[in-house]
Protein backbone atom coordinates (compact mmCIF):
# COMPACT_ATOMS: atom_id res chain seq x y z
CA UNK A 1 0.00 0.00 0.00
CA UNK A 2 1.27 3.17 -0.84
CA UNK A 3 0.23 6.93 0.66
CA UNK A 4 0.05 10.42 -0.71
CA UNK A 5 1.98 11.93 2.63
CA UNK A 6 1.17 15.63 1.99
CA UNK A 7 5.16 17.69 2.20
CA UNK A 8 4.00 20.32 4.94
CA UNK A 9 6.79 22.84 4.54
CA UNK A 10 7.16 24.92 7.67
CA UNK A 11 8.02 28.62 7.07
CA UNK A 12 9.29 30.90 9.84
CA UNK A 13 5.79 31.69 10.94
CA UNK A 14 3.40 28.72 11.36
CA UNK A 15 -0.08 29.33 11.73
CA UNK A 16 -2.93 27.39 13.24
CA UNK A 17 -4.46 26.41 10.33
CA UNK A 18 -1.77 24.67 9.23
CA UNK A 19 -1.47 22.58 12.12
CA UNK A 20 -5.10 21.72 12.15
CA UNK A 21 -4.68 21.06 8.26
CA UNK A 22 -1.86 18.93 9.32
CA UNK A 23 -3.85 16.91 11.62
CA UNK A 24 -6.26 15.79 9.68
CA UNK A 25 -4.32 14.66 6.86
CA UNK A 26 -2.09 12.31 9.46
CA UNK A 27 -6.41 11.34 10.15
CA UNK A 28 -6.79 10.76 6.60
CA UNK A 29 -4.05 8.26 6.41
CA UNK A 30 -4.71 6.30 9.74
CA UNK A 31 -8.43 6.04 8.46
CA UNK A 32 -6.79 4.68 4.63
CA UNK A 33 -4.48 2.25 6.34
CA UNK A 34 -7.40 0.72 8.64
CA UNK A 35 -10.11 0.32 5.72
CA UNK A 36 -6.62 -1.51 3.64
CA UNK A 37 -6.46 -3.74 6.71
CA UNK A 38 -10.52 -4.75 6.62
CA UNK A 39 -10.90 -3.26 10.51
CA UNK A 40 -13.36 -0.80 11.29
CA UNK A 41 -12.90 1.59 13.80
CA UNK A 42 -15.09 -0.16 16.19
CA UNK A 43 -12.80 -3.55 15.16
CA UNK A 44 -9.43 -1.38 15.86
CA UNK A 45 -10.23 0.84 19.11
CA UNK A 46 -10.46 -2.83 21.35
CA UNK A 47 -6.85 -4.17 19.82
CA UNK A 48 -5.42 -0.88 20.54
CA UNK A 49 -6.79 0.28 24.30
CA UNK A 50 -8.91 2.86 22.85
CA UNK A 51 -12.37 3.73 22.36
CA UNK A 52 -14.34 3.89 18.72
CA UNK A 53 -14.85 7.46 19.23
CA UNK A 54 -11.21 8.29 20.09
CA UNK A 55 -10.48 6.47 16.81
CA UNK A 56 -12.93 8.16 14.90
CA UNK A 57 -11.82 11.95 16.21
CA UNK A 58 -8.45 10.72 15.28
CA UNK A 59 -9.27 10.25 11.78
CA UNK A 60 -11.33 13.30 11.02
CA UNK A 61 -8.73 15.62 12.61
CA UNK A 62 -10.86 16.36 16.30
CA UNK A 63 -8.68 14.70 18.41
CA UNK A 64 -4.29 14.42 18.78
CA UNK A 65 -3.56 10.76 19.98
CA UNK A 66 -0.07 10.78 21.92
CA UNK A 67 3.23 8.83 20.99
CA UNK A 68 1.42 5.58 22.13
CA UNK A 69 -1.78 5.72 20.19
CA UNK A 70 0.66 5.79 16.86
CA UNK A 71 2.97 2.83 17.78
CA UNK A 72 -0.20 0.68 18.34
CA UNK A 73 -1.98 1.42 15.26
CA UNK A 74 1.78 1.17 13.70
CA UNK A 75 1.80 -2.12 14.77
CA UNK A 76 -1.60 -3.46 14.24
CA UNK A 77 -2.03 -2.38 10.85
CA UNK A 78 1.18 -3.76 9.79
CA UNK A 79 2.22 -0.11 8.71
CA UNK A 80 5.75 -1.19 8.59
CA UNK A 81 6.58 2.64 10.49
CA UNK A 82 4.89 5.02 7.86
CA UNK A 83 2.20 5.80 10.29
CA UNK A 84 4.94 6.53 13.22
CA UNK A 85 6.91 8.55 10.58
CA UNK A 86 3.69 10.52 9.59
CA UNK A 87 2.90 11.15 13.26
CA UNK A 88 6.58 12.16 14.26
CA UNK A 89 6.43 14.80 11.22
CA UNK A 90 3.03 16.22 12.42
CA UNK A 91 4.24 16.44 16.24
CA UNK A 92 7.02 18.01 14.98
CA UNK A 93 5.28 21.13 13.26
CA UNK A 94 3.04 21.18 16.55
CA UNK A 95 6.19 21.27 18.34
CA UNK A 96 7.66 24.55 15.95
CA UNK A 97 3.99 26.28 16.12
CA UNK A 98 4.05 25.23 20.40
CA UNK A 99 7.69 27.13 20.21
CA UNK A 100 6.31 30.49 18.31
CA UNK A 101 3.08 30.60 20.73
CA UNK A 102 5.07 30.04 23.84
CA UNK A 103 7.90 33.02 22.80
CA UNK A 104 5.32 35.46 22.10
CA UNK A 105 3.30 34.45 25.73
CA UNK A 106 7.28 34.83 27.15
CA UNK A 107 8.03 38.53 26.01
CA UNK A 108 4.85 39.81 27.69
CA UNK A 109 5.75 37.63 30.94
CA UNK A 110 9.40 39.16 30.69
CA UNK A 111 8.30 42.38 30.76
CA UNK A 112 6.22 41.77 33.52
CA UNK A 113 9.20 40.15 35.66
CA UNK A 114 11.13 42.82 34.89
CA UNK A 115 9.42 45.50 35.72
CA UNK A 116 8.68 43.37 38.91
CA UNK A 117 12.73 43.47 39.46
CA UNK A 118 13.02 47.28 39.13
CA UNK A 119 16.45 48.64 38.94
CA UNK A 120 17.67 45.55 39.43
CA UNK A 121 16.90 43.74 36.42
CA UNK A 122 19.18 46.95 34.18
CA UNK A 123 21.67 47.37 36.83
CA UNK A 124 23.13 43.82 37.43
CA UNK A 125 24.17 42.84 34.29
CA UNK A 126 27.27 40.88 33.55
CA UNK A 127 29.53 40.62 30.10
CA UNK A 128 28.34 37.82 27.58
CA UNK A 129 31.47 36.23 27.77
CA UNK A 130 30.66 35.48 31.66
CA UNK A 131 29.50 31.70 32.22
CA UNK A 132 26.74 31.17 34.44
CA UNK A 133 28.84 29.71 37.29
CA UNK A 134 30.93 32.88 37.24
CA UNK A 135 27.90 34.91 37.84
CA UNK A 136 27.02 33.70 40.90
CA UNK A 137 30.36 34.06 42.09
CA UNK A 138 30.12 38.02 41.24
CA UNK A 139 27.09 37.58 42.97
CA UNK A 140 29.23 35.88 46.14
CA UNK A 141 26.97 33.21 45.64
CA UNK A 142 28.16 30.23 47.27
CA UNK A 143 25.26 28.15 48.36
CA UNK A 144 25.91 24.94 46.36
CA UNK A 145 22.05 24.74 45.58
CA UNK A 146 22.41 28.09 44.34
CA UNK A 147 25.56 27.20 42.14
CA UNK A 148 23.51 24.23 40.63
CA UNK A 149 20.43 26.47 39.58
CA UNK A 150 23.37 28.95 38.04
CA UNK A 151 25.20 25.72 36.48
CA UNK A 152 21.74 25.26 34.73
CA UNK A 153 20.93 28.41 33.17
CA UNK A 154 21.28 27.79 29.54
CA UNK A 155 22.94 30.86 27.52
CA UNK A 156 20.80 33.04 25.16
CA UNK A 157 21.71 34.59 21.86
CA UNK A 158 22.97 38.25 22.50
CA UNK A 159 20.04 40.45 22.85
CA UNK A 160 19.90 43.38 20.39
CA UNK A 161 20.78 45.56 22.80
CA UNK A 162 23.86 43.42 24.03
CA UNK A 163 23.35 42.11 27.19
CA UNK A 164 23.57 38.74 28.40
CA UNK A 165 20.23 36.55 29.08
CA UNK A 166 20.28 33.01 30.26
CA UNK A 167 17.06 30.76 29.39
CA UNK A 168 14.66 29.08 31.76
CA UNK A 169 13.33 25.83 30.72
CA UNK A 170 9.36 26.22 31.04
CA UNK A 171 7.71 23.39 29.85
CA UNK A 172 4.43 24.16 27.68
CA UNK A 173 2.23 21.36 26.49
CA UNK A 174 5.25 18.59 27.08
CA UNK A 175 7.38 20.76 25.91
CA UNK A 176 10.53 22.64 27.27
CA UNK A 177 10.83 26.27 25.99
CA UNK A 178 12.65 28.92 26.65
CA UNK A 179 11.79 31.50 28.87
CA UNK A 180 15.11 34.51 28.29
CA UNK A 181 16.09 36.94 31.25
CA UNK A 182 19.34 38.65 32.07
CA UNK A 183 21.30 36.39 34.20
CA UNK A 184 22.67 38.61 36.81
CA UNK A 185 18.83 39.55 37.75
CA UNK A 186 17.87 36.23 38.12
CA UNK A 187 20.80 35.42 40.36
CA UNK A 188 19.83 38.53 42.31
CA UNK A 189 16.50 37.14 42.62
CA UNK A 190 17.48 33.66 43.40
CA UNK A 191 19.46 34.53 46.21
CA UNK A 192 17.17 36.70 47.44
CA UNK A 193 14.43 33.75 47.76
CA UNK A 194 17.35 31.32 48.64
CA UNK A 195 17.93 33.71 52.18
CA UNK A 196 14.73 34.58 52.90
CA UNK A 197 13.62 31.50 54.72
CA UNK A 198 16.64 32.65 57.31
CA UNK A 199 15.22 35.84 58.02
CA UNK A 200 12.77 36.59 60.27
CA UNK A 201 9.16 37.70 59.19
CA UNK A 202 8.10 41.42 60.07
CA UNK A 203 5.18 42.72 59.88
CA UNK A 204 3.87 45.32 57.13
CA UNK A 205 3.92 48.91 58.17
CA UNK A 206 0.89 49.43 60.20
CA UNK A 207 -1.05 51.23 57.60
CA UNK A 208 -4.58 51.29 55.32
CA UNK A 209 -3.30 51.24 52.34
CA UNK A 210 -1.33 48.36 50.98
CA UNK A 211 0.27 48.56 47.45
CA UNK A 212 -2.07 46.73 44.68
CA UNK A 213 1.12 45.24 43.15
CA UNK A 214 1.83 42.64 45.68
CA UNK A 215 -0.26 40.43 44.47
CA UNK A 216 1.87 40.08 40.88
CA UNK A 217 4.76 40.39 43.19
CA UNK A 218 3.66 37.64 45.66
CA UNK A 219 2.63 35.36 41.77
CA UNK A 220 5.44 36.36 39.90
CA UNK A 221 8.00 34.92 43.49
CA UNK A 222 5.66 31.60 43.44
CA UNK A 223 6.45 30.94 39.78
CA UNK A 224 9.95 31.39 40.17
CA UNK A 225 9.44 28.74 42.88
CA UNK A 226 7.98 26.44 41.08
CA UNK A 227 10.42 26.00 38.77
CA UNK A 228 13.11 26.08 41.18
CA UNK A 229 11.54 23.10 42.86
CA UNK A 230 12.67 20.56 41.01
CA UNK A 231 16.29 21.60 41.05
CA UNK A 232 16.39 22.74 44.90
CA UNK A 233 14.02 20.02 46.33
CA UNK A 234 10.74 20.70 48.70
CA UNK A 235 13.09 21.07 51.86
CA UNK A 236 14.87 23.94 50.08
CA UNK A 237 11.74 25.52 48.92
CA UNK A 238 9.19 24.59 51.72
CA UNK A 239 10.11 26.67 54.33
CA UNK A 240 10.49 30.00 51.81
CA UNK A 241 6.64 28.56 51.33
CA UNK A 242 6.02 28.88 55.11
CA UNK A 243 7.30 31.94 55.59
CA UNK A 244 5.89 34.30 52.31
CA UNK A 245 2.45 32.83 53.19
CA UNK A 246 2.54 33.97 56.91
CA UNK A 247 3.91 37.86 55.00
CA UNK A 248 0.76 37.19 52.27
CA UNK A 249 -1.20 37.01 55.23
CA UNK A 250 -0.33 39.89 57.44
CA UNK A 251 -1.00 42.04 54.33
CA UNK A 252 -4.59 40.22 53.16
CA UNK A 253 -5.30 41.27 57.31
CA UNK A 254 -4.65 45.10 56.22
CA UNK A 255 -6.54 45.25 53.08
CA UNK A 256 -10.33 45.70 52.03
CA UNK A 257 -12.53 44.85 49.77
CA UNK A 258 -11.36 43.18 46.29
CA UNK A 259 -7.54 43.25 46.85
CA UNK A 260 -8.38 41.19 50.28
CA UNK A 261 -10.16 38.81 47.89
CA UNK A 262 -6.91 38.60 45.98
CA UNK A 263 -4.30 38.54 48.44
CA UNK A 264 -6.60 35.65 49.78
CA UNK A 265 -6.76 34.43 46.56
CA UNK A 266 -2.96 34.05 46.68
CA UNK A 267 -2.57 32.84 50.01
CA UNK A 268 -4.66 29.56 48.56
CA UNK A 269 -2.29 29.05 46.17
CA UNK A 270 0.89 29.31 48.41
CA UNK A 271 -0.96 26.99 50.53
CA UNK A 272 -1.58 24.56 47.59
CA UNK A 273 1.90 24.50 47.06
CA UNK A 274 2.89 23.79 50.31
CA UNK A 275 0.57 21.15 50.07
CA UNK A 276 2.14 19.67 47.06
CA UNK A 277 5.50 20.13 48.65
CA UNK A 278 4.53 18.30 51.53
CA UNK A 279 3.08 15.41 49.92
CA UNK A 280 6.26 14.90 48.02
CA UNK A 281 8.64 15.42 50.86
CA UNK A 282 6.36 11.97 52.47
CA UNK A 283 4.36 14.62 55.46
CA UNK A 284 0.69 13.68 53.81
CA UNK A 285 -0.87 14.78 57.40
CA UNK A 286 0.39 18.51 56.66
CA UNK A 287 -0.17 18.12 52.94
CA UNK A 288 -4.01 17.70 53.84
CA UNK A 289 -4.29 20.63 56.04
CA UNK A 290 -2.43 22.80 53.57
CA UNK A 291 -4.89 21.87 51.25
CA UNK A 292 -7.81 22.18 53.20
CA UNK A 293 -6.34 25.86 54.09
CA UNK A 294 -6.50 26.31 50.55
CA UNK A 295 -9.97 25.32 49.81
CA UNK A 296 -11.28 27.05 52.47
CA UNK A 297 -9.36 30.31 51.23
CA UNK A 298 -10.49 29.83 47.61
CA UNK A 299 -14.21 29.48 48.47
CA UNK A 300 -13.78 32.65 50.64
CA UNK A 301 -12.26 34.21 48.17
CA UNK A 302 -15.20 33.58 45.62
CA UNK A 303 -12.19 31.84 43.41
CA UNK A 304 -13.99 29.18 41.14
CA UNK A 305 -11.65 27.93 39.07
CA UNK A 306 -8.88 27.64 41.99
CA UNK A 307 -11.79 25.67 44.08
CA UNK A 308 -12.35 23.47 41.34
CA UNK A 309 -8.14 23.16 40.93
CA UNK A 310 -8.26 22.26 44.71
CA UNK A 311 -11.04 19.54 44.44
CA UNK A 312 -9.46 17.82 41.53
CA UNK A 313 -5.90 17.85 44.06
CA UNK A 314 -8.21 16.34 46.39
CA UNK A 315 -9.23 13.08 44.22
CA UNK A 316 -5.58 12.74 43.32
CA UNK A 317 -4.83 12.43 46.87
CA UNK A 318 -8.21 10.02 47.64
CA UNK A 319 -6.74 7.59 45.12
CA UNK A 320 -5.17 4.56 46.40
CA UNK A 321 -6.48 5.28 50.26
CA UNK A 322 -9.57 2.90 50.13
CA UNK A 323 -12.24 5.43 49.12
CA UNK A 324 -12.54 5.33 45.22
CA UNK A 325 -16.17 6.20 45.50
CA UNK A 326 -14.93 9.63 46.41
CA UNK A 327 -12.26 9.67 43.61
CA UNK A 328 -15.06 9.77 40.98
CA UNK A 329 -17.24 12.12 43.23
CA UNK A 330 -14.89 15.02 43.96
CA UNK A 331 -13.48 14.53 40.19
CA UNK A 332 -16.96 15.17 39.09
CA UNK A 333 -17.69 18.11 41.58
CA UNK A 334 -14.55 19.53 40.32
CA UNK A 335 -15.36 19.29 36.32
CA UNK A 336 -19.29 20.29 36.85
CA UNK A 337 -17.98 23.42 38.76
CA UNK A 338 -19.23 26.79 36.55
CA UNK A 339 -15.40 28.77 36.86
CA UNK A 340 -13.37 25.37 36.16
CA UNK A 341 -11.17 26.04 33.20
CA UNK A 342 -10.73 23.45 30.49
CA UNK A 343 -7.32 22.33 31.77
CA UNK A 344 -8.87 22.02 35.10
CA UNK A 345 -11.91 20.19 33.33
CA UNK A 346 -9.16 17.37 31.82
CA UNK A 347 -7.21 16.78 35.05
CA UNK A 348 -10.66 16.05 36.98
CA UNK A 349 -11.73 13.60 34.45
CA UNK A 350 -7.96 11.92 34.59
CA UNK A 351 -9.09 11.37 38.44
CA UNK A 352 -12.32 10.15 37.55
CA UNK A 353 -10.55 7.64 34.97
CA UNK A 354 -8.47 6.45 38.10
CA UNK A 355 -10.99 5.79 39.68
CA UNK A 356 -12.70 3.84 37.53
CA UNK A 357 -9.90 2.13 36.85
CA UNK A 358 -9.30 1.15 40.88
CA UNK A 359 -13.32 -0.04 40.30
CA UNK A 360 -12.48 -2.39 37.69
CA UNK A 361 -14.35 -0.51 34.90
CA UNK A 362 -12.36 -0.50 31.76
CA UNK A 363 -15.53 1.35 30.03
CA UNK A 364 -15.63 4.39 32.75
CA UNK A 365 -11.75 4.16 32.44
CA UNK A 366 -11.41 4.39 29.00
CA UNK A 367 -14.66 7.03 28.35
CA UNK A 368 -12.84 9.57 30.68
CA UNK A 369 -9.88 9.23 29.61
CA UNK A 370 -11.09 9.87 26.18
CA UNK A 371 -13.11 13.27 27.17
CA UNK A 372 -9.81 14.33 29.02
CA UNK A 373 -7.78 14.53 25.35
CA UNK A 374 -10.75 15.90 23.80
CA UNK A 375 -10.34 19.25 26.43
CA UNK A 376 -6.55 19.42 25.93
CA UNK A 377 -6.67 18.73 21.95
CA UNK A 378 -7.05 22.28 21.56
CA UNK A 379 -3.54 22.62 23.19
CA UNK A 380 -5.69 24.55 25.83
CA UNK A 381 -2.10 25.51 27.58
CA UNK A 382 -1.50 28.11 25.16
CA UNK A 383 -4.04 30.34 26.78
CA UNK A 384 -2.28 31.37 30.47
CA UNK A 385 0.35 29.48 29.56
CA UNK A 386 2.72 27.60 32.20
CA UNK A 387 1.48 29.41 34.86
CA UNK A 388 -2.47 28.61 34.05
CA UNK A 389 -3.98 25.91 36.62
CA UNK A 390 -3.21 22.63 35.34
CA UNK A 391 -0.58 23.44 32.88
CA UNK A 392 1.11 20.31 33.80
CA UNK A 393 -1.93 18.07 31.92
CA UNK A 394 -0.30 17.40 28.87
CA UNK A 395 -0.33 15.10 25.75
CA UNK A 396 2.62 13.47 28.21
CA UNK A 397 0.88 13.11 31.31
CA UNK A 398 -2.07 11.55 29.91
CA UNK A 399 -0.03 9.21 28.83
CA UNK A 400 1.55 8.51 32.23
CA UNK A 401 -2.41 8.50 33.75
CA UNK A 402 -3.36 5.94 31.05
CA UNK A 403 -0.32 3.73 32.02
CA UNK A 404 -1.45 4.02 35.66
CA UNK A 405 -4.88 3.12 35.05
CA UNK A 406 -4.29 0.07 32.80
CA UNK A 407 -1.86 -1.24 36.11
CA UNK A 408 -4.48 -0.63 38.27
CA UNK A 409 -6.77 -3.33 35.62
CA UNK A 410 -3.91 -5.71 35.53
CA UNK A 411 -3.15 -5.13 31.93
CA UNK A 412 0.61 -4.66 32.33
CA UNK A 413 1.59 -4.76 28.50
CA UNK A 414 -0.58 -1.68 28.27
CA UNK A 415 0.96 -0.05 31.11
CA UNK A 416 4.69 -0.49 29.90
CA UNK A 417 3.76 0.88 26.15
CA UNK A 418 2.04 4.05 28.45
CA UNK A 419 4.88 4.72 30.68
CA UNK A 420 7.47 4.39 28.57
CA UNK A 421 6.01 6.74 25.86
CA UNK A 422 5.77 9.59 28.79
CA UNK A 423 8.84 8.93 29.77
CA UNK A 424 10.11 9.62 26.29
CA UNK A 425 8.03 12.62 25.79
CA UNK A 426 9.01 14.20 28.94
CA UNK A 427 11.47 16.95 29.51
CA UNK A 428 14.49 15.31 31.15
CA UNK A 429 15.11 18.38 33.14
CA UNK A 430 11.41 17.59 35.41
CA UNK A 431 13.57 15.27 36.89
CA UNK A 432 10.95 14.78 39.90
CA UNK A 433 7.76 13.67 37.45
CA UNK A 434 10.19 11.48 35.15
CA UNK A 435 11.53 9.69 38.42
CA UNK A 436 8.04 9.17 39.50
CA UNK A 437 6.92 7.78 35.50
CA UNK A 438 9.89 5.49 35.71
CA UNK A 439 9.37 4.04 38.84
CA UNK A 440 5.91 3.12 37.82
CA UNK A 441 7.27 1.79 34.53
CA UNK A 442 9.45 -0.38 37.14
CA UNK A 443 6.05 -1.66 38.85
CA UNK A 444 4.85 -2.24 35.05
CA UNK A 445 7.52 -4.21 33.93
CA UNK A 446 7.50 -6.40 37.41
CA UNK A 447 3.84 -7.23 36.75
CA UNK A 448 4.45 -8.23 33.76
CA UNK A 449 7.16 -10.72 35.21
CA UNK A 450 10.19 -8.99 33.77
CA UNK A 451 12.27 -8.29 36.68
CA UNK A 452 15.36 -7.47 35.37
CA UNK A 453 13.58 -4.62 32.56
CA UNK A 454 12.00 -3.45 36.02
CA UNK A 455 15.29 -2.87 37.87
CA UNK A 456 16.64 -1.05 35.17
CA UNK A 457 13.50 1.39 35.54
CA UNK A 458 14.01 1.52 39.06
CA UNK A 459 17.72 2.15 39.34
CA UNK A 460 17.29 5.43 37.01
CA UNK A 461 14.23 5.95 39.04
CA UNK A 462 16.58 5.49 42.52
CA UNK A 463 18.93 8.16 41.14
CA UNK A 464 16.31 10.66 40.17
CA UNK A 465 14.55 10.46 43.66
CA UNK A 466 18.30 10.89 45.15
CA UNK A 467 18.64 13.74 43.44
CA UNK A 468 15.32 15.38 44.32
CA UNK A 469 14.53 14.28 47.35
CA UNK A 470 11.33 12.95 46.74
CA UNK A 471 10.08 10.66 48.92
CA UNK A 472 6.92 9.44 46.56
CA UNK A 473 9.53 8.02 44.31
CA UNK A 474 11.46 6.42 47.08
CA UNK A 475 8.13 5.04 48.14
CA UNK A 476 7.35 3.23 45.43
CA UNK A 477 10.35 1.79 45.09
CA UNK A 478 10.20 0.49 48.69
CA UNK A 479 7.17 -1.08 47.39
CA UNK A 480 8.17 -2.62 44.36
CA UNK A 481 11.55 -4.07 45.91
CA UNK A 482 9.63 -5.63 48.47
CA UNK A 483 8.21 -7.91 45.22
CA UNK A 484 11.36 -8.39 43.73
CA UNK A 485 12.86 -10.72 46.67
CA UNK A 486 12.08 -13.61 44.25
CA UNK A 487 14.15 -12.58 41.36
CA UNK A 488 17.00 -11.44 43.51
CA UNK A 489 18.99 -13.87 41.25
CA UNK A 490 19.29 -11.58 38.65
CA UNK A 491 22.43 -8.94 38.96
CA UNK A 492 20.39 -5.98 37.71
CA UNK A 493 17.76 -7.04 40.83
CA UNK A 494 20.42 -7.63 43.35
CA UNK A 495 22.14 -4.64 42.38
CA UNK A 496 18.81 -2.63 43.07
CA UNK A 497 18.26 -4.22 46.08
CA UNK A 498 21.82 -3.28 47.57
CA UNK A 499 21.43 0.31 46.46
CA UNK A 500 18.36 0.73 48.19
CA UNK A 501 20.24 -0.59 51.79
CA UNK A 502 17.92 -4.26 50.97
CA UNK A 503 20.16 -7.12 50.51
Amino acid sequence: MTTDRKAVMVSETITAEQVAEARRDLGKQLAAWRLAAGLTQVGLGPRIGYSRSAVANVEVGREHAPLGFWQSVDRQLSAGGVLFAAYRQFAELERRHKVQMARERDQIRLAKVVDLMGPMAAENVGPTSETAADSAQGLMVSEPQLRLVAEDLIPASRDPDGLDTVTLAIMSGGQTQPFRIRRRALLELAATVAAAPMASVEAPPASSTVDPALVEHFAALRALLVQADDKLGGTSILPTVQQQTVLIAQFRRQARGFLRERLLGAEARWSEFGSWLSDDLGDGVTGAQWLDRAASMAQEANDGAFYAYVLARRAQRVSGTGDEDRVIGLARAAARTPDAPVLVRAFATVQEAQGCAAAGDVHGFQSALDRARLLIRDDSVAEGGTDALGAFCTWPYLDAQEGEGWLRLNEPGNAVTCFTAAVEEWPESYRRERGMYLSRTAHAYLAAIEPDQAAVAASEALALAMATGSARIRNNLVALCGKLGPFRAEPSVRGLLEQMGMP
